[in-house]
């Protein structure tokens, strides 16, 4: 008997454009935050200046994010088939902005992107050919 979550399951059907519909929300959130950041350095630690290298670490962070939500986004819009690997890539990067968030002690910087991290880990598990 198969699995009821099993990834032939999830090829087609309401749930499968839920998932990527959350993956596209997410993704895009992510990239909107990013531009925020690179826009407004200083933004994520209120009350600091923008140093060089805090402009030079949210450019960073732009860029990395940008690079990683143009080709997912592509993929859902072009027919909802994102690589499995760019979800994982994408997972993996915000569960490391998750941690990011924990060392800074800032449950907002973690929470949501420990969320997203995971949703997109286990969609790649579950659109998977």
């Amino acid at each position: 008997m198969a699995n009821s979550a099993s990834p032939a399951r999830w090829s087609t059907g309401r749930a499968r454009d839920a998932v990527l519909a959350a993956n596209a929300v997410g993704a895009a959130a992510a990239a909107l935050f990013a531009g925020l950041g690179l826009a407004r350095p200083s933004y994520k630690q209120s009350g600091s200046s923008s140093s060089s290298l805090t402009q030079f670490w949210a450019a960073s962070s732009a860029i990395r994010t940008v690079g990683i939500t143009a080709p997912l986004l592509a993929g859902i819009i072009r027919g909802g088939h994102p690589a499995p690997q760019l979800l994982e890539v994408a997972g993996l990067v915000q569960l490391g902005d998750a941690a990011l968030g924990v060392w800074q002690r800032n449950p907002r910087m973690a929470v949501l992107p420990t969320g997203m991290g995971l949703l997109h880990l286990a969609s790649a598990r579950l659109l998977s050919p």
